[in-house]
């Protein structure tokens, strides 16, 4: 990969440039670090990480718009697997490819960069986790060409929900385009979390379709947008709904339910 002259000495000016920590003379080398990148606009920044615990920083030097992310790992780092997620201006998880993996986690596994799939965004956080586990698949487990039956690719299907604390993020995908009832654990992380909240693609036939998501205990949690109570939430591009009761919770299962209505006033 060829980097131009003036795109090294922008990093440079940040700071940015410091290379990961090599080993060398068999030092002991633990080294975590996020690398993002913007070769079009020849900005990159480089942030580090400690390992074993939960970290959410902001980008070292520069907040973007990247397009790239990259992950590195010291051949010290016991958890060769872990994830890191990086959140855009809004707290939400930025999409990533590499292959054929799309996530909104990713990983070293000495295979290089991610890019952004919605293209160049700004990075408001960083979020590195020994919790977060691998998410979205590229293709759905549940049809041969990866979208749900009646589905055209380049149809707006899209359902995810987001549950977030203010700032760890995850986001959950469905893939029936909401046209039967899907249980999945949270992706990434099950919280505690404070608010919840639906994305429903334009082509979702059902735009009304309602989801519920349930405690350690298997009891619904109550939601509140506006002036609505509920067990369940509807997106209506309203926004994030606010947990109620309680008001901060783990979430062992998220479900999607085309039959859910919403509760009587």
């Amino acid at each position: 990969m060829q980097y131009s002259t003036i795109f090294l000495s922008a990093l440079a000016a940040t700071g940015a440039l410091a290379v990961p920590t090599r080993r060398p003379n068999n030092n002991f080398d633990s080294s975590i670090t996020v690398i993002l990148q913007n070769q079009n606009l020849e900005i990159g920044s480089q942030t580090q990480f400690a390992e074993g615990q939960r970290q959410a920083k902001s980008p070292v030097g520069s907040s973007g718009p990247f397009t790239t992310v990259e992950l590195s790992l010291g051949p010290d780092v016991k958890q060769k697997d872990l994830r890191c997620q990086v959140l855009d201006k809004s707290n939400k998880p930025i999409v990533v490819v590499r292959g054929q993996n799309v996530d909104i986690t990713f990983a070293d596994g000495d295979k290089g960069e991610w890019t952004f799939k919605n293209g160049a965004t700004e990075v408001n956080t960083i979020i590195c986790d020994p919790a977060f586990k691998q998410g979205i698949a590229s293709t759905s487990n549940n049809s041969q060409d990866g979208t749900a039956a009646g589905q055209t690719e380049d149809q707006d299907t899209d359902i995810r929900v987001t549950l977030t604390d203010g700032n760890l993020a995850a986001q959950t995908a469905f893939d029936e385009a909401g046209l039967k009832r899907e249980i999945q654990e949270p992706v990434g992380s099950s919280g505690p979390f404070n608010s919840v909240e639906l994305s429903v693609g334009a082509d979702v036939q059902k735009q009304d379709l309602r989801c519920q998501i349930l405690d350690n205990n298997g009891q619904p949690i109550i939601v509140k947008r506006g002036q609505n109570i509920d067990t369940t939430f509807a997106d209506g591009n309203g926004g994030p709904w606010t947990f109620l009761k309680p008001a901060f919770s783990e979430v062992s299962k998220i479900i999607c339910d085309p039959a859910f209505v919403k509760a009587s006033a």
